[in-house]
């Protein structure tokens, strides 16, 4: 379900910008429909060529534009043909607009399980998101959104989900994207608490209710997220978003971006939805 109840499909969704790089989230993607008998859904953004003079002046390109869009036709179709030999179901689409509204947009229409993407990529993902970050496409998009390091390409493992509490009902909406995705895959799931022992007692129920365990960390709370992952071979950090920007109490500051920045581990992230009192 979306956070506002509506059914998902069995479809991950898989945004890609027609760069070699952006594909290394393509595993992740695969690995994840394979897990709930889905398929996988590409998705790329056309825009009318443009170039750049004198760094400010932006004028007509001198490629067509049917020629651009037949190229960026051709590249999905080549990808579709790749990784039908996974044994996946695979589909494309391209679609008009700018980039982060356009995805955002289509992700609500689709409601996919989950979407897969680069988080940090400073290849050609950068020209596709046109200076734009993952967390602002997370806080456009409805539900859970794993963002794969940028590195070496290494085959999907799943054994631990790591999810970051502080005890606030925001911080908690997250539990569920991340039983979901540790009954999918097969992990282990466990609460996350930076801060004092006495503190994480509150969490014992709850992590009883979601067979889960509780995990007590100290430090600064973004190194410490990312040392707990990356002590944990096969680990995913799950965290939950403010609309706003930004994360709940524990992750207040520039925390939830050091955890994307800095991670060697994959990281769901969803945006949370607030209370009104």
């Amino acid at each position: 379900m979306t956070p506002g109840g509506e059914p998902v499909n069995p479809v991950v969704m898989a945004p890609l910008d027609g760069s070699p790089g952006a594909e290394a989230a393509l595993p992740w993607a695969v690995f994840l429909a394979q897990r709930i008998g889905g398929e996988v859904k590409l998705v790329g953004v056309h825009a009318p060529p443009a170039v750049l003079m004198d760094g400010q002046t932006v004028v007509g390109s001198v490629v067509p534009d049917d020629t651009v869009r037949g190229q960026e036709e051709a590249y999905f179709a080549d990808v579709q043909a790749r990784l039908r030999t996974a044994g996946v179901p695979v589909s494309a689409d391209l679609i008009d607009g700018s980039v982060i509204s356009s995805l955002g947009a289509y992700a609500a229409e689709v409601k996919p399980a989950w979407v897969v993407m680069l988080s940090h990529h400073r290849g050609a993902l950068a020209r596709f998101f046109l200076g734009e970050t993952a967390l602002e496409f997370v806080r456009e998009t409805p539900g859970p959104v794993l963002l794969i390091p940028d590195g070496p390409t290494l085959a999907p493992e799943v054994q631990h989900i790591l999810v970051p509490l502080d005890g606030s009902p925001l911080s908690e909406t997250m539990i569920g994207p991340a039983v979901k995705l540790a009954k999918a895959v097969g992990a282990k799931l466990s609460f996350v608490f930076v801060g004092p022992s006495d503190r994480a007692r509150e969490l014992e129920s709850l992590a009883r209710a979601n067979e889960a365990q509780v995990l007590i960390i100290e430090g600064d709370a973004a190194t410490a997220i990312v040392a707990a992952a990356e002590a944990r071979p096969g680990s995913i950090v799950a965290l939950a978003t403010h609309n706003r920007g930004g994360l709940v109490k524990l992750f207040r500051g520039s925390v939830a971006d050091d955890v994307v920045r800095h991670a060697k581990t994959p990281v769901l992230i969803m945006k949370g939805e607030e209370k009104v009192a």
